[in-house]
């Protein structure tokens, strides 16, 4: 147990595991009540730029906007921005700034507050994921033209620049403000405002910002945000109607759910990624017919329909969903055993291989994948010690600094999925992948003018990386969240950290 479940509970677990009343009676009785899952730990941050987790989502997406947003197929919606278009020879695109927003400070936000918040997450010495995410970028190009117009220019045409700014880590800042500030005072202009936040705390609570510039929004007056880690807990408490909305409901708990007629459950179609990743620089993963082999021993039909309860759909071993255009398979690859094991003797291994794989509850589902992945890998010879380790330390103990772990990825659109964690410049190279001639593929694709050759790149991409590297992504998961009779207008998006908490409410 965590320290923030721990505090928890009082209020989740007892007898029937919720007390009536409890903690949940307490500051923010009256606000609108979400329970998500605890990802982040002491990392926690209001600053954007730092993003470490959909934990950091929950609070962040409700009090900043980006430029642009996206819908589940990737469409670009006006959110800051009303209006953008692009030069003749695609160098350049021009924002046009939605007039009369202001940050929760009171400041009117203005053209220089997103060339500030741009300029600032491309400097190295911020340390933010968003420098491999958009090195399409260059800063001496994003100018402000007037108040309310900013000039994108770059190198080379990017043709899907809108669509590649809306990572995770674009929400944007006033002009000037301080990292240090941020990470545990916001300044957004997003629908709600910042009332109780402390990093690793059990509960944060943000009230409706009176100002919001979208008209009738947010239509709850405030918000209070728990994490926890306890699905059974989670399923006690939003039947007792002592919360409104579970976030990232565990696959597990969900026939407790399904006939509730008070409880409505919503789904996405491929969201987040759950993944095994090897170092490719490091024995025995070095050798690429071991990680050849570790691929073909996956069935991965049945690994969904055994760790997701059918709630996903099959991966390729790279980022990019098999339905999407720019997949570079149509079907999923066929578990072949005896295919693995003669590899895995060409390897040098023909009484078998056994190595550690660590995991933890870091999502839902994550350890049951690294427990089923070792059976289906065991017949090939594969014998796998499956490592469970504390959840709340996982991402800064072992993720990164063990050759072989489990990990989850959040849905991105290709030119960025493809780039976040494999480029030389990725700040989270969780698989040691590090290939010049990659980079020069992803950077041609993000400046590829027509769609289809566009296409054709991120294709090559993601097969080189599917067949050459070290990740197993043996399926996308079909988020799913549980809605308390009595709520409406919260819609669970493919993209899982953008949370639209400004149409929820509840009677």
């Amino acid at each position: 147990m965590t320290y923030r479940t721990g505090l928890l509970a009082c209020a989740l677990i007892g007898a029937g595991l919720v007390m009536s009343g409890g903690a949940w009676a307490a500051a923010g009785d009256e606000c609108v009540k979400v329970l998500g899952y605890e990802w982040s730990g002491e990392k926690q941050s209001m600053d954007p730029a730092d993003m470490h987790s959909g934990d950091d989502a929950y609070h962040t997406f409700a009090v900043y906007n980006r430029l642009v947003d996206v819908d589940d197929n990737f469409k670009v919606l006006p959110e800051l921005a009303t209006e953008w278009s692009s030069s003749a020879d695609g160098l350049t695109w021009i924002f046009k700034l939605r007039e009369g927003v202001k940050f929760h400070s009171g400041k009117d936000f203005t053209s220089a507050d997103v060339v500030y918040s741009f300029k600032r997450l491309l400097d190295p010495a911020l340390g933010s994921g968003a420098q491999a995410v958009m090195a399409f970028l260059d800063p001496n190009g994003i100018k402000a033209v007037d108040k309310y117009t900013v000039s994108f220019t770059t190198p080379k045409p990017v043709s899907e620049l809108p669509v590649l700014i809306t990572n995770k880590f674009t929400n944007i800042v006033p002009d000037g403000a301080k990292h240090e500030d941020l990470i545990l005072h916001e300044d957004g202009t997003g629908p709600f405002m910042q009332e109780q936040f402390t990093p690793n705390a059990p509960v944060r609570i943000l009230k409706k910002n009176p100002n919001y510039w979208q008209a009738g929004l947010p239509k709850a007056d405030c918000l209070r945000i728990t994490v926890a880690q306890e699905p059974v807990a989670a399923v006690s408490a939003i039947k007792a109607g002592q919360v409104d909305l579970v976030l990232n409901v565990d696959p597990s708990v969900i026939p407790a759910l399904k006939d509730d007629p008070n409880v409505t459950l919503l789904q996405t179609g491929a969201s987040n990624s759950m993944t095994i990743s090897m170092w490719i620089d490091t024995k025995p993963f070095d050798n690429p017919k071991v990680r050849e082999a570790m691929k073909m021993v996956v069935d991965r039909q049945a690994m969904i329909d055994t760790v997701l309860l059918g709630y996903g759909e099959p991966g390729a071993d790279n980022p990019v969903p098999i339905p999407n255009p720019a997949s570079y398979v149509k079907e999923a690859p066929k578990q072949d055993i005896a295919g693995a094991k003669k590899l895995l003797a060409e390897a040098g291994y023909p009484d078998g291989l056994s190595f550690d794989l660590y995991t933890a509850e870091g999502v839902p589902g994550m350890v049951r994948m690294a427990q089923v992945y070792a059976e289906m890998a065991k017949p090939a010879g594969f014998n796998i010690n499956v490592i469970v380790t504390p959840a709340e330390s996982f991402w800064d103990d072992v993720w990164l600094k063990k050759s072989i772990v489990t990990s989850a990825w959040s849905m991105r659109p290709p030119g960025e999925g493809l780039a976040v964690a494999y480029t030389q410049n990725a700040k989270w190279p969780e698989t040691h992948w590090s290939r010049s001639d990659y980079d020069a593929l992803l950077l041609q694709a993000n400046t590829t003018v027509d769609p289809a050759a566009r296409t054709k790149l991120y294709q090559q991409a993601g097969e080189m990386l599917a067949k050459e590297g070290g990740l197993i992504l043996p399926m996308f998961v079909h988020q799913v969240v549980g809605l308390r009779k009595g709520c409406e207008g919260y819609t669970p998006l493919a993209q899982n950290f953008n949370l639209n908490f400004e149409n929820l409410s509840c009677k």
